[in-house]
């Protein structure tokens, strides 16, 4: 069964069941609180542990045991803050400022705190706007708010432990469809008019993406080590990450380019690539792996039948030949011959490693014999709530700090504008607006702006025509449902994600007081308003990508360094392997994350961007030269002999990470050997040249840009912190 990816990506995901999830939890609390306390008490229950419920993401049990109770947290303190303060601005406005600097600094507990950040400030909002006069009403709403907070969280926990199994397995398939995504990227390298530094842009973006569902799925399954299925996943996953490292080997050489532009042989300058021709053929096989893919993730979700992949060896005899008919041709250029062959064996191999799957699902034996050695819960983040981390970013040169400065100054505008302005003294949609938009970067703000208005405008409209209908049974599951899309789309679709949002928001206002008119129209107001507060203060103190460019370079290296320590060996042990290259994805897909960024800052904060594109291209290439030599000395173990290849690689070990150490001086260029003849070894001799030569061009482009801090240097491991930090809370 084929179904377009894209369709894949919307309707099957652990973020339905997630969503799901969630929209039933909070139903359970608010049937349950109006059950006992009545509809207006059982309402403002039912918002607190909305408020909680926006961290109840796709974590392993586990993680929620903590997340959970300090999110409730997070949400009870503003939401009694504000019931303390009302009847007075000033007291108020003291509140808003406070809680949006703290909300701000919530973010340096890493990407999974951002949820926290949101959640305190969407309680304070509420609270704020509840429909209490008195204190004793307003403390009663701060009290059923915290009640249903603390009802949802055991709620949440039990929906979790029904859902884990499935959930696992849905997560492998998320993966098994971002790996296809990637795979489709990486065809674009074979064509014959293809721009190298965009298609790698192309490449590293959807590898940001392969990378965050990859981490999920290990938090998942990895907490459940152990289990007969958790182990058939685990080894699942990694037959994907060894049939990634295969596809990435494929671009050493850059062998994509020379294939796509060397191998149609007598073809007339800017025609296409026959269909016969390597490159055309690899492109293909590319593509249909990704359909096949698909398919497999399809079926784990939803198939009842035996899992399978097709065999493709047709496809790789058809490329064998070629290969052939270009060697039997008259001049036949030597480099694209060797990048068919090193293209025939890579792909060979991401090919064997995928069509293992189903046996790694369905055989515990095979899962069990493939992950000897290995410890995947070594593999799981940890979630550490420290104070010490927030304190050690209340310094001026902080990232973080300063958008905790901007988030507090532009919601106490926001707020200001509600007190000041007439119409707009119920707008606490304003601040909503500004708490879900502002970021700690310029472009991922500029984003959520655009996305929000979109969103609400055409939730607002949506929210007017049910209204207008005016069934309240209608309204009540219109509203539950927004919520589990609102939910679940946060990361896959803001825009889809704000429409929902918006919905449920004006149909609990109007169930929460269904003698007041619906503010429609007010709603679209306020949001325009909050989110060009939200956009000019991003001008305030500003953190442009070029800021935090050179921190995520030094971490990249380290972790390229770390990488090349554990590859370039005779014996390393799998594990050691294995987590160095989880580090290298990570610091890549910041990379990643940050050039796609630094494209949508303004034009005069671009100035690095050409020279950023050259050092991601180089850098994707130097890893994928280690990544050679390593499945070389996997796969070519036994005509290798163990002495002199242990010896050729520690001395290429010294001397790549020589070339990455910037506290050194630059070692002499990698000098080329004679002799490489046509054995094992003399490849291996000849990778190891080439890893070297790839080094030093990313150590030259690096230097083009700026100087890395020394290795050693802890003020240069800070500067890497701080923009990792702020580069989760830019996502």
């Amino acid at each position: 069964m084929r179904v377009k990816p894209k369709l894949l990506k919307y309707f099957f995901g652990y973020h339905i069941v997630n969503g799901v999830a969630v929209a039933i939890g909070v139903l359970i609390v608010g049937l349950a609180s109006s059950g006992l306390f009545g509809f207006e008490s059982g309402m403002a229950a039912a918002l607190g542990a909305l408020c909680v419920s926006i961290a109840d993401t796709s974590t392993p049990f586990s993680a929620k045991l903590r997340i959970l109770p300090l999110a409730w947290i997070c949400a009870s303190v503003p939401a009694f803050a504000a019931a303390f303060a009302g009847g007075s601005h000033l007291a108020e406005g003291v509140v808003v400022i406070v809680s949006g600097f703290i909300a701000g600094l919530l973010i340096a507990w890493g990407r999974w705190a951002l949820p926290l950040s949101v959640l305190s400030l969407l309680s304070l909002v509420l609270a704020l706007g509840a429909p209490a006069v008195t204190l004793a009403a307003r403390l009663n709403y701060a009290e059923m708010a915290t009640f249903g907070g603390a009802l949802y969280i055991p709620l949440a926990l039990a929906l979790t432990k029904l859902t884990d199994a499935s959930g696992r397995r849905i997560t492998l398939a998320e993966v098994l469809r971002e790996f296809a995504s990637f795979l489709r990227r990486v065809s674009g390298f074979y064509r014959k008019d293809a721009d190298e530094g965009e298609v790698c842009l192309r490449v590293v973006e959807q590898q940001v993406s392969f990378a965050d569902h990859l981490q999920t799925a290990r938090s998942l399954i990895a907490s459940a080590a152990g289990r007969p299925e958790a182990t058939r996943l685990i080894a699942a996953l990694a037959a994907v990450l060894d049939a990634f490292d295969g596809v990435v080997s494929m671009l050493a050489d850059h062998a994509p380019l020379r294939l796509a532009h060397g191998s149609s042989n007598g073809a007339p300058d800017g025609a296409s690539a026959s269909a016969d021709d390597p490159a055309a053929q690899i492109e293909r096989l590319l593509r249909e792996m990704a359909g096949d893919l698909d398919a497999l993730a399809l079926d784990l979700v939803v198939g009842g039948g035996q899992l399978s992949f097709p065999n493709r060896e047709p496809e790789l005899d058809a490329f064998s030949a070629a290969i052939a008919a270009m060697e039997a041709g008259q001049g036949a250029d030597p480099t694209v011959l060797r990048a068919a062959r090193l293209t025939r064996a890579r792909v060979g191999l991401a090919l064997s490693q995928l069509a293992s799957l189903p046996a790694l699902l369905t055989s515990q034996d095979a899962a069990e014999k493939a992950m000897a050695g290995v410890d995947m819960r070594a593999f799981a983040p940890p979630v550490k709530v420290s104070l010490d981390v927030i304190l050690q970013h209340l310094r001026w040169s902080s990232p973080i700090f300063r958008h905790a400065v901007r988030l507090a100054l532009a919601l106490g505008c926001g707020y200001a504008l509600t007190v000041l302005v007439p119409g707009l003294e119920h707008g606490n949609w304003i601040l909503l607006t500004i708490a879900v938009i502002m970021r700690a970067s310029y472009a991922a703000t500029r984003q959520r702006r655009d996305e929000r208005l979109l969103g609400t405008i055409l939730g607002c409209g949506a929210a007017g025509a049910l209204l207008w209908i005016g069934s309240w049974p209608l309204l009540f599951a219109v509203q539950l449902l927004a919520l589990a899309v609102a939910h679940a789309y946060v990361k896959i679709d803001y825009r889809l994600s704000s429409f929902a949002a918006s919905v449920m928001a004006l149909l609990a206002l109007h169930l929460l007081d269904p003698t007041k008119a619906p503010l429609v129209a007010a709603r679209l107001i306020d949001t325009g308003v909050g989110a060009l507060i939200a956009f000019l203060f991003t001008f305030l103190l500003p953190q442009w990508e070029r800021h935090s460019a050179p921190g995520l370079a030094d971490g990249f290296l380290r972790a390229l360094r770390r990488y090349a320590d554990r590859s370039l060996r005779w014996n390393s042990p799998e594990q050691d392997y294995r987590l160095a290259r989880k580090n290298l994805l990570e610091a890549f897909s910041a990379l990643g994350e940050s050039a796609t960024r630094m494209r949508a800052d303004p034009e005069a904060q671009r100035a690095v961007w050409p020279h950023y594109s050259k050092l991601i291209a180089a850098a994707y290439v130097t890893a994928a030269q280690i990544v050679t030599v390593r499945l070389l000395i996997r796969n070519r173990r036994g005509d290798l002999d163990p002495l002199a290849s242990e010896k050729l690689l520690d001395a290429t070990r010294r001397a790549a990470m020589a070339q990455l150490d910037f506290a050194a001086p630059p070692p002499p260029p990698a000098a080329s050997q004679d002799g490489h003849g046509e054995t094992v070894f003399a490849a291996l001799r000849q990778r190891c040249e080439e890893v070297l030569r790839e080094a030093e061009r990313l150590r030259a482009i690096i230097a083009e840009i700026w100087t890395p801090a020394p290795v050693g240097d802890q003020k240069g491991e800070g500067r890497a912190h701080d923009a990792r930090s702020d580069d989760r809370a830019a996502l």
